[in-house]
């Protein structure tokens, strides 16, 4: 069941796994954290020298958090969380700051260089799921992008999608730019074209500079509860977390279209 997935420079295509695992192209499946069968793997993101950063969800306070690829099967944990935390998406900013969501709490985290710790940046009722009655509506906050120097993040639950400044104090302004999209985690392209996964519409929809909105893909191209977005070279990955609905079929679905460049922030880091 991937969950959240990225491209590195290489081409090597890696998807987080609900099962506590990476899964990469060249056909390896690492346990992010060994031994420990309730971690649970879902953001990811990585860094300039190709190093990936997962985000781990567990009841232990050892446990939970951020953890980094360091070598073939060697995963530490690069930011400590409190146990329990409903981390989701994550992202870095240009600096080499890492901001994480906690759809459960509703609430953003974030650590900044040479810190180990994910501390609170942001809490706030736009953040927050409706309910606790089902996968959607107890997800708030779902994933976390960094573009055009600001944090934009998708709100699952409330079906939002907003754009929060990043001041040297702390969080600017936040400002809903879109609204009645359900999506999960999404993608920029270097031209600012937004591309969003809604898994309970099994649809990825594309939202150019000026608005525009295109249905880009449906269940009838493979979709099933897509989660996460890529931008590739010749076009999109999108992963299907295989939840929702009557099938259950995840996997990972290619859409070959003319893409930008993608607009990840990769920042080279110092620890």
């Amino acid at each position: 069941m991937a969950e959240n997935i990225v491209v590195l420079e290489d081409g090597t295509i890696c998807a987080s796994l609900l099962s506590g695992a990476v899964w990469s192209s060249n056909g390896e499946s690492e346990r992010v954290v060994p031994d420990r069968t309730d971690a649970i793997t879902v953001g990811l993101v990585s860094d300039a020298d190709h190093r990936l950063y997962s985000a781990v969800r567990s009841a232990d306070g050892t446990v939970t958090g951020i953890w980094r690829r360091e070598a073939r099967r060697h995963w530490t944990r690069y930011a400590a969380a409190e146990a329990g935390a409903g981390l989701n998406g994550i992202t870095f900013a240009e600096d080499g700051t890492l901001f994480a969501a906690d759809s459960e709490q509703g609430e953003i985290l974030y650590c900044p260089p040479g810190q180990d710790t994910l501390k609170l940046w942001l809490a706030d009722e736009r953040l927050a799921p409706t309910t606790r009655e089902d996968p959607m509506t107890s997800t708030g906050v779902n994933g976390v992008k960094v573009w055009d120097g600001d944090l934009w993040a998708t709100n699952s639950a409330q079906g939002t999608v907003l754009r929060i400044g990043i001041e040297a104090g702390g969080p600017g302004e936040v400002r809903q730019v879109y609204d009645g999209i359900p999506a999960d985690d999404f993608a920029f392209d270097a031209s600012g074209v937004l591309y969003l996964a809604l898994h309970p519409r099994d649809t990825v929809l594309r939202i150019t500079p000026d608005g525009v909105r295109t249905v880009l893909a449906t269940e009838a191209d493979g979709l099933d509860g897509p989660s996460a977005i890529a931008v590739a070279a010749d076009g999109l990955l999108v992963t299907s977390l295989g939840m929702l609905g009557t099938r259950h079929e995840p996997n990972i679905v290619h859409l070959p279209l003319e893409v930008a460049a993608s607009a990840l922030p990769r920042p080279r880091m110092a620890r």
